[in-house]
């Protein structure tokens, strides 16, 4: 920049945006006129002190204040980068990053702000682009439906959404939280008055500071569902551009496809360009590219670069996309190519439905049909990962050899109890020659039954921070089994695998809250104070839509 910077004699660390000169500057400002500097004189003599005005016009060098605000803002940035992030101490590292965070929020609604005065004056027109859109797109090199959803949401924060927009400045959400809070009062049913949006806005900016985007978005869907009277969205209007904006960024300047759309307007997958869903949560659980993370292995065997994304909208749908080599491609279409025929009515009328339309509906169909055939494994069932072989007195802790998997190598004990308390357990009597003599029944060590109740109560991963699914889940015994603790509700609480083996290695507690529900106690040495925490995916959906809940 060719602004100049702070002189010696300010202080190290200026405003923003520097205020008003004070009536000590020796140096008058050569952009003054005569009415002005008249005005100042009559009032010298005074004992009226002028009330003090901002002045955003110009600086003594008649650069544009914002302008040298934000080469002030550089070059202290410069300085801040320079500076080593190990010097810190685990405290000031943590709030340095939090700190970053909110510069970043407050400079996105500053550049909103630009956005939109920048649309006002219709600039695009006169640097000759077709829209302002497609002049962020050149001149920020972005993609479409990121210009798009930044020039909607600069406008709405200035109009129905100031709320956001003051939030977004003051830095206590992120830019994809508006875009999210935006994107979910944008699906709104249209007969919804303003009360209630402002209602509805005010309660996911409530929820800001616990859940990150996506989990905002599936907020904005319940609100949604919760003012629809008459739900008209099935296989009507697109979704907005927000979600749609992975499809839109295919397109070019002219709205043209390059990549080809074939006939029934099913073009390319117009998912998440990284291959993965918006929530992180997407089922292929590899890398964030859609790629296996094997370069020799995509080249060698096609089935390497499957992947399937699911990504859920903010109108109430759900995006599915993915790529599937011949093999897997071959399989899909010809189960879905019988269901997917068109059905014409009793009177001959064709079938309406779109073969896009047919093909999704054959989809459903043969997930219907498998699930009734019960030809899928139950989900949090029988789980034949691993076989471990282990002596009644070592599971219990009395010594004894150790246990061992089926290809005969041996476990630890703090491994043993981890999985022994969500398995099937056989009881086998040898005797002293090692020689069955007799084998009991097989029991699971949480019934059916009482994780259908866990899974009802706790709903995902109870790990304070985690949404992993229920489907992901172990049951783990807070006081376990072996030290003779119950197998019962109160005794359990669901974790996902990595929090799992956390919870066994690495100090951190569990118990039941007065209202029977878990908190997690951390070590010393992580919280001196250990102070309880909770997990908010966990607390009822009601206790979050209600206006009086308190988070």
């Amino acid at each position: 920049m060719t602004t100049p910077g702070p002189s010696p004699g300010r202080d190290p660390a200026p405003s923003p945006i520097p205020g008003p000169r004070s009536e000590a500057d020796a140096t008058p400002d050569p952009g003054a006129n005569a009415n002005s500097a008249a005005a100042g004189s009559d009032t010298a003599g005074s004992d009226t002190v002028p009330a003090p005005t901002l002045d955003f016009g110009t600086d003594r060098t008649g650069c544009p204040r914002l302008l040298t605000a934000l080469s002030e803002l550089d070059k202290l940035v410069g300085l801040a980068v320079d500076m080593p992030g190990w010097s810190l101490s685990d405290r000031a590292l943590d709030s340095a990053v939090l700190d970053c965070s909110t510069l970043l929020a407050r400079f996105a609604s500053l550049r909103l702000g630009l956005i939109r005065e920048l649309h006002g004056r219709g600039s695009a027109q006169r640097e000759g682009a077709t829209s302002t859109a497609a002049l962020l797109r050149a001149r920020l090199r972005i993609r479409p439906g990121e210009a798009q959803r930044l020039i909607g949401l600069a406008l709405a924060v200035d109009d129905d959404l100031t709320a956001t927009g003051a939030a977004l400045t003051a830095g206590t959400i992120s830019i994809d939280q508006a875009f999210a809070i935006h994107a979910a009062l944008r699906a709104l049913p249209r007969g919804v008055d303003l009360t209630r949006r402002r209602e509805a806005e005010a309660l996911l900016l409530q929820y800001a500071d616990t859940f990150d985007p996506a989990d905002l978005t599936l907020l904005g869907r319940h609100i949604r569902e919760r003012l629809t009277d008459i739900d008209t969205s099935p296989g009507g209007s697109a979704s907005d551009s927000s979600d749609s904006s992975d499809s839109s960024d295919s397109s070019d300047r002219d709205g043209h496809n390059p990549d080809g759309v074939n006939a029934d307007g099913g073009g390319p997958d117009g998912g998440n360009p990284d291959g993965g869903s918006a929530d992180g949560g997407g089922l292929d659980g590899g890398n964030p590219d859609g790629g296996s993370g094997d370069g020799a292995a995509e080249e060698g065997d096609p089935a390497s670069r499957r992947r399937l994304s699911i990504t859920d909208l903010s109108d109430g749908m759900t995006r599915i996309s993915g790529e599937l080599d011949a093999e897997g491609a071959a399989l899909l279409r010809t189960a879905l190519d019988s269901l997917a025929a068109p059905s014409p009515a009793v009177d001959g009328t064709a079938d309406p439905r779109s073969p896009a339309r047919r093909r999704a509906d054959a989809l459903v169909e043969l997930l219907h049909r498998a699930l009734d055939a019960s030809s899928i494994p139950v989900s949090g069932g029988v789980r034949p990962h691993l076989t471990v072989t282990v002596a009644w007195a070592t599971l219990v802790g009395r010594g004894g050899p150790a246990a061992s998997t089926s290809w005969g190598q041996p476990i630890s004990r703090s491994v043993l109890r981890r999985l022994a308390c969500d398995a099937e357990v056989s009881r086998i009597v040898l005797n002293p020659d090692s020689v069955p003599l007799d084998v009991g029944r097989t029991q699971r060590t949480v019934p059916a039954h009482l994780r259908r109740a866990l899974v009802a109560r706790d709903r995902c991963c109870a790990f304070p921070g985690c949404s992993r699914p229920s489907s992901w889940c172990q049951a783990h015994h807070i006081r376990h089994w072996t030290d003779d603790g119950t197998t019962c509700l109160d005794n359990l609480v669901l974790v996902c695998g990595w929090h799992h083996r956390f919870l066994h290695h690495q100090g951190w507690t569990v118990r039941l809250g007065a209202d029977h529900r878990p908190e997690f106690l951390p070590p010393l040495w992580t919280d001196p104070t250990q102070t309880p925490r909770r997990n908010p995916y966990t607390q009822p959906l009601e206790t979050l839509l209600s206006p009086t809940s308190n988070h």
